[in-house]
């Protein structure tokens, strides 16, 4: 503490004890500079009105100091010793900022005759400062709770309550949304104005309501604004799930409100971690499948196994979402399957096509493909032409489109691609809106899948138009559009612009630590991935490689997850930026102890790719050679031979053989990436400005031992 802070708030501490026992018109300046005691500054005797001043500016400072000292006092005795905790719902959220605010009317009623004297004197002008004399600018105060709340009582506002306040609504807003840097202070500094104004102005109520009145208040102006109208529902739904724990406990009554909460949680996209936890609680609330009613328990258990898994899917539990999943699909082919067979088989696709998206995050991209062909082929029956929007054509679009991306994650881009490409055809026909919320999903899927089918710019185009769209549909701090965000900065990563990527990501909510606790740890440890990439090629390579290293940390080995191994192999590529190959072939080796055969054969290759580098780094040409033939072999597990992954190693290779003087078939190596014919999807394997073609155009003309594809001159028709 500063000396003038120590001065403010002896000042403070001496002008409570005056206030409380003398009327403020009959309060002397000299009276309460008498009673300061400032000992450490050298000297304890009496101090001058004129001393006073010098340091308050005015009556207003004086009586704000007062009343802040009051309250510290009073807080310290009867208040929380610990900050507070992030509430599990929304109405605990009020419920705590209502019971801090309660302490403050609690206060009022204490000293309410200081908080008159208060009242009277946070807007007491003097003459003095009337005069056209006295100065124009406020004085300065130092940037602290004591100097705040003198500057705020030059203005005639009162801050005695912020500091109590502000960790309280802090923690209550991110029970439903991060809030920003210095919103729950500036909250804070205006609720402690307005308690100050409305409990002093009603001094005989009751002070519950009082607190309630003024938790109300901040709910509707602040949080709401911040938030969302969504978190209304919310509000609305655990109130009735509440009011039916109480009065019908365990009753249908109950269920259906549990019900209601888990709708209003996870229709959001938002608190999906929540979610998860809500859907286990309405699970052991409902009848078990099989017993009494068998059809509507197992249904309702189907249903709701199923929500749970896909929430905890998208947050990145993927042991927790595998158990519930099977648990659904065990429930609809065991307990429906024998009552209801048309159920059973419309539960029973779901669960699979639920488990086919965990196998593609889990690193098993093949399997996950088998599983989904197979939902796609029960959800066929009645989605044909003339099935118009059906619930059947909804499920089956659903399923066509997590086939083609499990197409395109297996390595067969080629055919992934067109899956893509059909599916967003067929959705726009039918829905005939362009801007329709599930085209623009289809369009982000197509995106994925260009993506890794060596179309970025393409694909940068379609997902900076979805980005648009569901930007304008879904709150911000959802699951969708910072799943947007993110295969965006993976797009911009592929074309080498990581200041685009940095940008992106550090202006999404999905690298903070709230969006990783509430929403997805799995988009974030995503983000986080692809930010310590951008900054490595942005030339910062070791703050990338403690960034990297922390994550990996995080994430453990996690043999049934493709994310640990993402990260091992960002690492190895930060590692390799920064010419420590030791470090790169240690981090290689524990990446390829995690791979299965045949599980994720692009994971593998890009493995194979790196290894391979490595191995040139350290000067073992025959040791990369065979890393590159292992890379050429996963054709035979279904890579396709124009896979980007295996055009870059054929880069490699002839850049290695082109580097030790070496000619000798780099047309055969270069000609598949500058090779312009259409494949089956209708562009050539890699697309336009792809950062790999322009390599080997340069390569190729620097060597010139290759045979450049000609390409006839365009003209513009308007110029012929």
């Amino acid at each position: 503490m500063s000396a003038q802070e120590r001065r403010l708030s002896a000042i403070g501490e001496a002008a409570a004890g005056v206030l409380r026992t003398t009327s403020y018109h009959l309060v002397r300046a000299e009276d309460v500079a008498a009673a300061v005691r400032l000992s450490r500054e050298g000297h304890s005797g009496r101090r001058s009105a004129v001393w006073l001043y010098n340091e308050v500016k005015s009556r207003r400072v004086l009586v704000a100091l007062a009343l802040h000292h009051a309250f510290a006092e009073f807080a310290e005795r009867n208040g929380p010793q610990e900050w507070p905790s992030v509430p599990g719902s929304l109405v605990e959220a009020r419920d705590q900022v209502t019971q801090a605010l309660l302490l403050v009317a609690r206060f009022h009623r204490a000293e309410s005759f200081l908080t008159q004297q208060v009242q009277l004197g946070i807007g007491d002008i003097a003459t003095s400062e009337k005069r056209q004399s006295a100065p124009q600018e406020p004085p300065s105060w130092p940037d602290s709770p004591l100097g705040r709340t003198a500057s705020a009582g030059w203005a005639g506002r009162v801050l005695a309550y912020a500091r109590h306040l502000a960790p309280v609504l802090s923690a209550a807003a991110q029970a439903v949304c991060p809030p920003p840097p210095g919103w729950a202070e500036s909250c804070a500094e205006k609720l402690s104005d307005l308690a100050f104004d409305a409990l002093t102005d009603d001094p005989d109520g009751p002070v519950d309501r009082q607190a309630a009145a003024l938790g109300a208040h901040w709910y509707e102006r602040h949080l709401i604004p911040l938030a969302g109208a969504w978190i209304n529902d919310l509000d609305v739904a655990e109130r009735v799930r509440d009011l039916a724990r109480r009065s019908s406990p365990g009753t249908r009554a109950e269920t259906d409100a549990q019900a209601g909460v888990l709708r209003s949680v996870l229709d959001t996209g938002i608190l999906l971690h929540r979610a998860a936890g809500e859907a286990a609680e309405l699970s052991r609330l409902l009848p078990p499948g099989g017993a009494g009613e068998p059809e509507p328990g197992s249904r309702s258990q189907c249903d709701v196994h199923g929500r749970r898994g896909l929430a905890l899917l998208r947050y990145g539990d993927l042991e927790a979402a595998r158990t519930s999943l099977m648990e659904c699909l065990a429930v609809a082919e065991n307990d429906l399957a024998a009552r209801r067979p048309a159920d059973a088989v419309l539960y029973a696709a779901r669960a699979r096509h639920n488990l086919g998206e965990l196998l593609m995050e889990a690193g098993r991209p093949l399997e996950a493909a088998e599983l989904i062909d197979k939902a796609l082929s029960a959800r066929a029956a009645g989605a044909g032409p003339g099935a118009g929007l059906s619930p059947a054509w909804r499920r089956y679009t659903v399923t066509a489109q997590a086939a083609a991306r499990a197409a395109a994650r297996s390595g067969k881009v080629v055919a992934g691609l067109g899956m893509a490409e059909a599916v967003v055809a067929d959705r726009q026909a039918r829905l005939g809106e362009p801007g329709d919320i599930n085209v623009v999903a289809a369009r982000v899927s197509l995106a994925e899948t260009l993506l890794e089918a060596g179309q970025p710019i393409e694909a940068r185009h379609l997902l900076q138009e979805a980005r648009r769209h569901r930007a304008e549909l879904l709150q911000p701090i959802a699951y969708w559009p910072n799943y947007d965000t993110v295969r965006l900065a993976q797009v911009e990563l592929a074309l080498r612009e990581p200041a685009t990527v940095l940008r992106l990501l550090e202006r999404s909510p999905v690298l903070s630590e709230w969006f990783a606790r509430h929403v997805s740890f799995r988009l974030w440890a995503e983000g986080r991935i692809a930010h310590g990439l951008a900054t490595a090629l942005a030339g910062d390579t070791e703050a990338a490689r403690g960034a990297l290293g922390e994550l990996m940390g995080l994430l453990g080995t996690a043999p049934g997850d493709a994310l640990p191994a993402a990260a091992r192999r960002a690492l190895a590529e930060v590692e390799l930026m920064a010419d420590d190959t030791a470090a790169a072939a240690a981090t290689l080796a524990e990446a390829r102890a995690g791979e299965t055969v045949p599980g994720d054969p692009p994971g593998r290759a890009r493995t194979l790719l790196l290894a391979a580098r490595c191995e040139d780094a350290r000067g073992d040409a025959a040791a990369a050679l065979r890393h590159r033939a292992a890379l050429a072999a996963l054709t035979r597990d279904g890579l396709d031979p124009a896979h980007p992954l295996l055009l870059e190693g054929r880069y490699d290779e002839a850049l290695r053989r082109f580097e030790t003087g070496s000619f000798e078939g780099l047309d055969d190596l270069l000609a598949p990436l500058m090779d312009r014919a259409p494949l089956a999807h209708g562009r050539p394997a890699l697309g336009e400005g792809h950062p790999l073609l322009l390599k080997a155009v340069a390569l190729a003309d620097r060597s010139g031992a290759v045979h450049l594809p000609r390409t006839p001159r365009q003209v513009l028709w308007e110029d012929a």
